[in-house]
């Protein structure tokens, strides 16, 4: 499996150290952008996104959120089984995609 780097984010800031961009392996943040990306949003590919904010407040649609990050993650080249997605009391999401690269 080979490993892709890109530009270093944390909490979608750019992380630069001596005046120079860090650069990280990417696979975690890019899943993390396709769960929070609305469809539309990359000029590239317009379908992926599953828009994960449009499930928050909305009860009994975990399996549909799970379906969604499943189609996405695979058509971008993740090898996925049985993404987790639970809503707890207060409303917080928790989602475990349970991608892997290929």
């Amino acid at each position: 499996m080979a490993v892709n780097y890109d530009i270093a984010l944390m909490q979608n800031d750019l992380q630069i150290r001596d005046g120079d961009f860090l650069i990280s392996e990417s696979d975690e943040q890019h899943i993390m952008d396709t769960i929070n990306a609305f469809p539309g949003w990359w000029k590239e590919n317009p379908p992926d996104g599953v828009g994960v904010f449009s499930y928050l407040n909305s009860a009994g649609q975990q399996q549909q959120l799970q379906r969604a990050i499943k189609l996405n993650l695979v058509s971008d080249g993740y090898t996925v089984t049985n993404p987790s997605v639970q809503i707890g009391n207060d409303g917080q999401l928790t989602i475990n995609p349970n991608a892997t690269k290929d």
